[in-house]
């Protein structure tokens, strides 16, 4: 009997409408199974997260082949088909009885590891092994009302982060110690804790606190803001560095819901900013307002790119590198790399039900980094916002 705390969190007739499109977008590209292993594309299909293998035939019922733990699995999926998988030698077989003993299945080969991807090509011999992640990124793509409900209930979370700032920041505490006031907040509240990228090596703890000369910092990641971290290992984030007088502070933080997230940058100062920073964030809060009312359907992610761009004049965004920000809005959902993204060469119109993360912000070396950033999902009359704390810069008392 299973533990009463495993419950069913994503409704069957969503999984039963995302195995539907996706047996749609298969049949289209020639493609006669998927064999989803990952975790988020796992829990999005079946609705449980527990390691197995997801057959997904073009034609006919699906099947989840859980390795541990079925227990679990049963209850948090509302799948009808749902087995143990002793092995992997049980997966060509499982295929067969799904109807497919041969042609082509697709894996999701932009996250599996090389070594998974020569075991699998050993094992379905009998099988043409292709990519199916375009169609999966594609799917994902375009929420359904039920996942906006969830995105909604993700930003309310982290809607009161004015108070809260208000309520916890100190004059001389450290970046570290003002992210885990943070963190233990939105903890409380009910956050899950990790959150999950699909770009390998990428990783995302709560959010990124950031203060002064610190949110300034070059690092390794494609991001508009790094920081300096805990140490080399991690090299980005929150710091044992003191926020003193004069410094902006940018806290970008991700709530959570069922797995669902939405991404919200605010900023506050340490006492009075400099003029020049309090210029860059107007101007990023109007990069916001046009952008986001022009990203209605069939507008490409490279237009709205363009777009901000040209409201910029000699003040580009930058990332803490110093080089231009590769792109200026992302998608999420139970991923926060998912499509659209708001790029250059970025081509693919959008569509009602996508959602987007909106984050133009500027760095100044030495000084610190000012920007916002709201979450919206694309409507007929541009993006609806979805975050709702206040968007003014918030002075604190030192």
């Amino acid at each position: 009997m299973a533990d009463e705390s495993f419950t069913q969190a994503v409704p069957a007739f969503e999984i039963a409408t995302r195995l539907d499109r996706l047996q749609s977008r298969l049949r289209e590209a020639e493609i006669d199974a998927a064999v989803i292993v990952q975790t988020a594309d796992l829990y999005y299909l079946s609705g449980t997260a527990q390691a197995g293998h997801l057959v997904v035939p073009a034609q006919g019922e699906s099947v989840l082949l859980v390795r541990r733990t079925l227990e679990r699995a049963q209850v948090e999926s509302p799948l009808e088909k749902i087995t143990q998988m002793g092995s992997l030698r049980e997966l060509a077989p499982a295929l067969a009885e799904a109807g497919v003993s041969s042609g082509r299945i697709g894996l999701e080969l932009d996250v599996l590891p090389a070594a998974r991807y020569l075991d699998y090509t050993r094992r379905l011999s009998a099988y043409d092994i292709t990519d199916c992640s375009e169609q999966l990124r594609a799917l994902r793509a375009v929420k359904s009302a039920w996942e906006i409900d969830r995105i909604r209930d993700a930003a309310a979370m982290i809607s009161g982060i004015a108070e809260h700032m208000h309520a916890v920041f100190r004059g001389g505490m450290t970046e570290i110690e003002l992210a885990a006031e943070i963190e233990y907040w939105v903890r409380m509240a009910g956050h899950q804790g990790q959150l999950r990228m699909r770009a390998f090596n990428g990783d995302l703890h709560y959010g990124t606190v950031t203060a002064g000369p610190a949110s300034a910092l070059p690092g390794g990641t494609d991001t508009p803001l790094v920081g300096l971290g805990v140490n080399p290992y991690i090299g980005k984030g929150p710091s044992s560095r003191q926020i003193t007088a004069g410094m902006p502070i940018v806290v970008d933080l991700v709530g959570s819901s069922l797995g669902y997230i939405a991404d919200q940058t605010r900023c506050f100062s340490a006492g009075v900013l400099a003029t020049r920073l309090l210029d860059a964030y107007e101007l990023s809060c109007e990069i916001v307002a046009a952008v986001s009312q022009a990203a209605r359907p069939g507008r490409t992610g490279s237009e709205l790119y363009e777009l901000a761009l040209g409201m910029t004049g000699e003040l580009a965004p930058q990332c803490a590198s110093g080089t231009r920000v590769s792109f200026i809005a992302h998608g999420f959902g139970l991923e926060l790399d998912e499509p659209p993204f708001f790029a250059r060469a970025w081509d693919h119109p959008l569509e009602e039900g996508m959602v987007f993360a909106l984050e133009p912000k500027f760095v100044f070396p030495g000084e610190g980094a000012v920007g916002l950033e709201n979450s919206y999902v694309v409507g007929a009359r541009g993006g609806e916002c979805l975050t709702t704390a206040p968007e003014e810069l918030i002075a604190l008392s030192l």
